[in-house]
């Protein structure tokens, strides 16, 4: 079979990576998941699971151009698949798909057309019920979960049609109750969210699941109720006592304690975990904002060093990661150095291309002109174009008017209006409802965004 006789329009119908418009420049970093597949395989080599990451890893590959390793990739799925699953076609799906277009890409058209005629098979075998239809959606939703948090929302709305289908799939439960932590931010009163209902109902599905132990914990925290700490901390050590090397359990565990205001326990936490995981952009990125929190002022000169690595680590292991590049470029800027400016300049233009973050990098970069660069015109511009993008806090304000970080950014906007007495108010307010500014309050900005 030759290019021009191939059957191409049954060929586009597939469901697989290659088929779901997953842009590798505007949604991800090639390197970054790469690092983060790797990591996966590591810790999941003995679970069933494991291949789901070798087939996203066959694909990174071939659009590395390394089409031999991405076939051999796919091909460990399939032999895994096998060895894991006691009927593994529902499983293969997604991968036999993906065999299918890498051999189309190379040429290789007989080879492509085992795969069809596999996929035909499959899809004759499930024609009866929903397992063709589910199936796919689970693993279009994991794929998108871990691809990028551009695509939270599409995996949420993957996970949720795929449940109506089979209820009580643990597996779906668990990733539908990831995907609502997501995207959604509970506030004070949201004690009958649904997203920590999904979490209880995936951890009653899932009582060995340490990860949804420790995001449950984590989302009790923002009710911010003395009754729910005790029980959020309980679950923090039971997920620990399940897994306690898991460079995962680790990480989320040291946020927990980070965000309750416990940094040296979060810093020992978040160094175990780089220790296992040393490619990790987000532990790098986190591990200098704890360290700088808790530092005095006569003290930060020795860390900043050491914060700057971090964050320079962070930046160059995802080079899209917009507060990491912002977060660099003030440090640089308490150096003196005038790196500074052109990491500032790259910051925005992330953001602008990210579409995000943007009035975080308007608050960092004013905060740099205003105490190191001391210039008080271009602080008050970029102070007035993050103002500008405050339409997102006003609807936040409505729904939740005590929320502390709301409460916070009012404070702020108050403050460079040059309303001193508001402003005083509402960060009374905010560190009432639980916002830590930190040490450093006369630099509230660097602990808001």
């Amino acid at each position: 079979m030759s290019f021009e006789t191939f059957p191409i329009s049954k060929f586009c119908k597939l469901e697989c990576h290659f088929t779901w418009s997953l842009r590798e420049e505007a949604d991800f970093v090639l390197c970054d998941l790469l690092n983060r597949l790797e990591e996966q395989i590591q810790l999941e080599c003995k679970e069933a699971r494991v291949t789901r990451a070798y087939s996203s890893l066959g694909f990174i590959q071939y659009l590395y151009g390394n089409q031999q390793e991405a076939l051999a990739n796919l091909q460990k799925s399939v032999e895994l698949a096998k060895e894991h699953y006691k009927d593994s076609d529902e499983v293969l799906i997604v991968t036999y798909g993906d065999l299918a277009w890498l051999h189309y890409h190379i040429n290789e058209f007989s080879k492509c057309e085992e795969y069809l005629r596999e996929l035909e098979r499959i899809c004759r075998k499930f024609s009866e019920g929903f397992t063709y239809t589910v199936e796919v959606l689970r693993e279009k939703a994991w794929t998108f979960l871990k691809f990028s948090d551009k695509y939270s929302h599409a995996a949420k709305e993957c996970f949720r049609q795929a449940l109506e289908m089979n209820l009580d799939d643990s597996d779906l439960n668990a990733g539908y109750a990831i995907a609502l932590y997501r995207t959604t931010k509970d506030t004070p009163d949201s004690s009958d969210s649904p997203t920590i209902k999904q979490l209880e109902r995936a951890i009653e599905l899932n009582p060995d699941d340490a990860v949804l132990l420790l995001l449950l914990a984590l989302r009790m925290l923002n009710i911010r109720d003395d009754k729910t700490f005790q029980p959020a901390l309980k679950k923090v050590i039971v997920a620990l006592r399940m897994s306690p090397e898991s460079p995962h359990i680790i990480r989320y565990t040291a946020k927990f304690f980070h965000q309750v205001g416990n940094m040296d326990i979060a810093i020992n936490l978040l160094e175990d975990a780089l220790q296992a995981t040393p490619n990790s952009a987000f532990i790098h990125h986190w591990l200098c904002k704890a360290k700088i929190n808790i530092k005095e002022s006569d003290e930060i000169q020795q860390y900043l060093d050491v914060c700057i690595y971090h964050l320079d680590r962070a930046s160059t292991l995802k080079p899209s990661f917009v507060n990491a590049v912002a977060d660099l470029a003030l440090h640089h800027g308490q150096l003196g150095s005038f790196k500074a400016d052109r990491l500032f300049d790259e910051a925005f233009k992330l953001a602008y291309n990210e579409k995000k973050h943007l009035q975080a990098v308007h608050c960092l970069c004013g905060q740099y002109q205003l105490y190191y660069r001391r210039s008080e015109p271009l602080a008050f511009h970029h102070f007035m174009q993050g103002l500008r993008l405050t339409n997102l806090l006003r609807i936040k304000w409505l729904k939740s008017p005590d929320d502390g970080m709301v409460c916070g950014i009012q404070g702020f906007i108050h403050e460079v209006k040059g309303e001193k007495l508001k402003a005083e108010e509402f960060y009374e307010r905010a560190l009432k409802n639980g916002l830590n500014f930190g040490k450093y309050n006369h630099k509230f900005l660097f602990n808001l965004f």
